[in-house]
């Protein structure tokens, strides 16, 4: 504490409560949506400016999508900027594709007019052409696509199952605004690699995660 500030000064400069629950909740998640967190979306909303200045200091944007009513963070892009998310976890192979084909849906799709719906039959014939050599074994495919689906369904949230058909998922809008259009075309050069048999490396092995032991999932902290 320098000279000149007092302890006023200091407790008043504090986000209050709320606002720290937000802040920290965007900070070891993925993402904050409005359907899944209410309290600490309407929080994030009433504390939006100084959140964003928070993250602004740890070299962050706050992105908020009001249409979708989600809102993230993203790494500033610079190089001499520090990089506080880093890469150590990024999706699977299987999962990263499914994430290019839900994604590619929503893009064919009114959002504001209907949600998109895919069953695991389609994810599984959209995983088909990507099978190892060898992996011939229908039992080890079909875990395969189901461990694919289970990792967008949670702890991401991306895939909604139906409770009355467990075959049939919801893709949550948050994908949108999560999956931008430059990353999608990153997303689409990477499938066309995997389907010429070229890929050197996972779709999304530049997933950017919170700089901390936890998994994102989305939850409250």
């Amino acid at each position: 504490m320098t000279v000149d500030e007092s302890p006023e000064t200091a407790a008043g400069s504090e986000l209050p409560d709320q606002g720290r629950r937000a802040f920290v909740t965007l900070l070891t998640n993925r993402y904050v949506a409005r359907s899944r967190q209410r309290h600490i979306w309407d929080a994030l909303l009433a504390h939006e400016a100084e959140i964003r200045e928070r993250l602004s200091d740890m070299f962050l944007d706050l992105v908020v999508d009001r249409e979708t009513e989600v809102a993230f963070k993203r790494q500033r892009d610079g190089e001499d900027f520090p990089r506080v998310l880093r890469r150590d976890k990024p999706l699977s192979r299987d999962a990263s594709l499914v994430l290019i084909y839900i994604r590619r849906e929503c893009a064919y799709t009114d959002l504001s007019d209907q949600s998109v719906v895919v069953t695991r039959d389609q994810i599984g014939e959209f995983l088909r052409p990507f099978r190892a050599d060898g992996d011939g074994d229908a039992a080890r495919f079909e875990r395969r696509v189901d461990a694919a689906i289970n990792t967008l369904v949670k702890p991401l949230g991306l895939l909604i199952p139906d409770p009355e058909a467990s075959y049939l998922f919801t893709v949550s809008p948050v994908v949108v605004p999560l999956i931008g259009t430059d990353e999608l075309q990153r997303f689409e050069e990477a499938f066309r690699a995997a389907a010429n048999g070229t890929a050197g490396q996972d779709p999304e092995d530049d997933d950017q995660e919170p700089a901390d032991d936890g998994e994102p999932n989305g939850d409250d902290a």
